[in-house]
């Protein structure tokens, strides 16, 4: 009576083709969660921008006053964007995927953690309303953008990029 079963051989063989296999998809599963990261990131600058649009709305059609980096602000200093954003949208549109710091100094895992938001604000837009031109600079706040993310975070083609989110909730990316 003969057993029916693997010999080693057989057994190293598939063996190796699966880890050949895994070696070979490993990067491409990398670089698709990445991309889907930043589809994320773009995602929640574009409601981001549709809250802040609500916000303005709301309010004689005035940006919101907010600190750019809130940790660094005096205890009776600006409030963060999202304290003042957080009523209109969803905790989460304020986290990127990808934010992780880069500088040492910055004592914080995230900037989500330590700002309460991954979204640089541009202090810019304190104490102005929606079209109003800006008196030294050429151009109007639509073409500023009004949040970005802190740090370059996203990997495109081997470089770090940022988003951006302008007034009429675009996003960009570079």
């Amino acid at each position: 009576m003969r057993r029916k079963g693997f010999t080693l051989i057989e057994l190293l063989v598939v063996m190796s083709v699966i880890s050949l296999l895994s070696a070979l998809l490993l990067p491409v599963t990398m670089r698709v969660r990445g991309a889907a990261r930043q589809v994320q990131c773009v995602s929640n600058l574009g409601q981001l921008g549709k809250t802040v649009n609500l916000y303005t709305d709301e309010n004689d059609h005035w940006y919101p006053i907010a600190a750019c980096l809130p940790s660094t602000e005096p205890e009776d200093g600006l409030p963060r964007i999202r304290d003042i954003l957080e009523p209109l949208a969803d905790a989460a549109v304020f986290e990127c995927p990808d934010d992780r710091p880069t500088d040492p100094a910055y004592t914080f895992g995230t900037y989500y953690e330590g700002e309460g938001c991954s979204y640089e604000w541009a202090e810019i837009c304190n104490h102005r309303k929606v079209g109003m031109a800006i008196t030294f600079a050429p151009f109007k706040l639509e073409d500023v953008p009004i949040l970005r993310d802190y740090e370059p975070f996203h990997k495109r083609g081997g470089k770090l990029g940022l988003n951006f989110l302008f007034v009429d909730s675009h996003v960009e990316s570079y």
